[in-house]
């Protein structure tokens, strides 16, 4: 036997299996030692909550755009941005002296009718038909008395008519120049925000084209895109799919900012041309009114004169009733003028709304918010712009998995990060039926309503929304680290003799992310192991 060990070939073999079989005792050594090093948890009871939030824009309960339904020059703005008003409050006025002649007149019309018809019902020869007959001569005398003014004031206008004409020339000029400076500037900056939004979607490509290189490169080579190294592990290769799927969403979003900036722009362009000619139109108005003071033509003149005419003959015609006044109406007089009374009284009411519509009026309690009013201003195309803030309301889209936990009156605690002091309780007021998908993705829009009067509380603040979708009380808690999968299930490992450890299968319930429910397979007190890792196998030359 001493003969061989003296072989030279003997004795590298013998030395190769030593440096084996110290190679794997040390390997058993080190798996033996796995679970000690894996730290515990008892299993103990306690109280679990759910939550699902979001988050969104605070929106008005309305917004609507008020405008002056009878056409006039702007003489009084009697509120201001920001003014909180109450139903029925007057907001703005335009000069309604024209329209108080009008109603006056429509008014005697209308009196004058009923004096009429009353006198040829009743007879003639009282003192009531005879009122009658002389309230229409007033009337028609003074309607041509304001015709006759008319046609004064186009053959020889005054002065002082003359000045506001010019003024409102000047005004139209002015707004005229406001109006495409301010939407060039708007425009200017909507194709500036395209622009950053295309170099975003640009650098997100980017980083989308490195991120899914480095996620093929670990599923196909199982090793790390920049070292090199191969058995990437776990946690590594999730690291990469995650950089992958943030990646991706990074260019969904950035795509979809580029669509936005488009949009805003074409509405810059097409607002820029609506408003501009606008602008426009009210110059030429008001230029074309100057020249008709200035140099009248002999339309205008030709008309004025007619009207005059007209009520010359209608005052004729009024002296003439009053002269029959003992003439006994026939029933067809008295059908005519009961028409005519009709006729009056529809002209009558016709004056009265034109002169209520020269004031406008807050139509709910709320807020104004945009004034594009100017004293001297013709009304056409000037409005004023109210949101009701009672209640206000935040429209916040959840998933599929979520939006089934939530449900129509359930209260939500909102936020808002920029007044960390402020915190109010709203409730769901509606869930929409229909789900809206975008990029492949489906959510459902919920409306949370809340009333608030903090006026640090501006429409289109951002609000964070939670809900609370479960909670339970002293059930079986164990961390979400010491849950393992097995197949469509659960299990977690208890630790036991020798540093060993036994799968035990578990039925889970609720889960807050950090913890989960129990509800079956583990009892209180139990200890686990809380983040378990896989023994190494014996038997074989992989990595340790």
């Amino acid at each position: 036997m001493v003969g061989w060990l003296k072989k030279p070939a003997v004795l590298i073999g013998l030395v190769v299996v030593v440096i084996i079989a110290g190679y794997f005792i040390f390997r058993s050594r080190t798996a033996s030692t796995t679970t000690t090093k894996s730290n515990t948890v008892v299993v103990s009871r306690g109280d679990l909550t759910t939550v699902v939030s979001g988050s969104s824009n605070i929106l008005a309960e309305s917004n609507v755009t008020l405008s002056f339904q009878s056409t006039g020059i702007i003489s009084e703005i009697l509120v201001k941005e920001g003014d909180n008003v109450k139903k029925g409050q007057q907001l703005a006025t335009i000069d309604a002296r024209d329209l108080q002649y009008q109603l006056s007149s429509a008014e005697a019309a209308y009196k004058s009718a009923q004096a009429k018809l009353a006198q040829l019902l009743e007879g003639s020869g009282r003192s009531s038909d005879l009122t009658s007959a002389q309230a229409a001569v007033t009337s028609a005398q003074a309607q041509l008395n304001s015709a006759q003014e008319k046609l004064d004031a186009l053959r020889k206008p005054t002065s002082d008519k003359i000045s506001a004409a010019k003024l409102k020339v000047q005004q139209a000029e002015t707004t005229l120049q406001t109006t495409r400076d301010s939407n060039s500037a708007t425009k200017t900056k909507a194709e500036l925000d395209l622009s950053k939004a295309s170099e975003s979607l640009i650098q997100a490509q980017s980083k989308y084209g490195k991120a899914r290189w480095d996620w093929d490169w670990v599923q196909k080579y199982n090793s790390d895109p920049v070292t090199g190294r191969g058995g990437i592990s776990g946690s590594a290769a999730m690291s990469y799919q995650d950089a992958y799927t943030q990646a991706e969403a990074a260019v969904r979003a950035a795509e979809q900012g580029v669509q936005q900036a488009q949009i805003t722009l074409n509405n810059a362009k097409s607002a820029e041309a609506s408003n501009i000619t606008q602008a426009e139109s009210a110059l030429a108005d008001a230029q074309l009114q100057l020249a008709t003071l200035l140099k009248p033509t002999a339309a205008d003149i030709a008309a004025a004169v007619a009207s005059v005419q007209q009520n010359e003959s209608a005052l004729e015609q009024a002296k003439a009733s009053l002269d029959k006044i003992v003439t006994p109406g026939t029933q067809t007089d008295i059908l005519m003028q009961q028409s005519a009374v009709t006729q009056a009284e529809s002209s009558f009411n016709q004056a009265k709304l034109k002169l209520e519509n020269a004031t406008l009026i807050a139509p709910f309690d709320g807020v104004v918010s945009t004034i594009g009013l100017v004293i001297g201003q013709t009304s056409s195309g000037a409005t004023v712009t109210m949101i009701d803030r009672d209640p206000m309301h935040i429209d916040v889209k959840f998933g599929e998995t979520d939006i089934v936990s939530i449900k129509v009156g359930q209260a939500a605690q909102i936020t808002i990060d920029a007044l960390p002091d402020w915190k109010k309780t709203g409730t769901v007021a509606s869930i929409s039926p229909v789900a809206d998908s975008a990029n492949g993705v489906v959510t459902y829009k919920a409306r949370i309503d809340f009333s608030d009067s903090d006026t640090r509380v501006l429409v289109g603040m951002t609000a964070i929304v939670e809900l609370v979708t479960a909670d339970k009380k002293n059930v079986l808690l164990i961390p979400n680290s010491a849950i393992l999968p097995k197949g469509s299930g659960r299990i977690v490992q208890i630790p036991g003799a020798n540093n060993t450890t036994t799968d035990v299968d578990i039925t889970i319930g609720l889960s807050d992310g950090l913890q989960t429910e129990v509800l079956t397979g583990l009892t209180e007190g139990q200890t686990i192991i809380a983040t378990p890792t896989n023994t190494v196998k014996s038997g074989g030359f992989g990595p340790p």
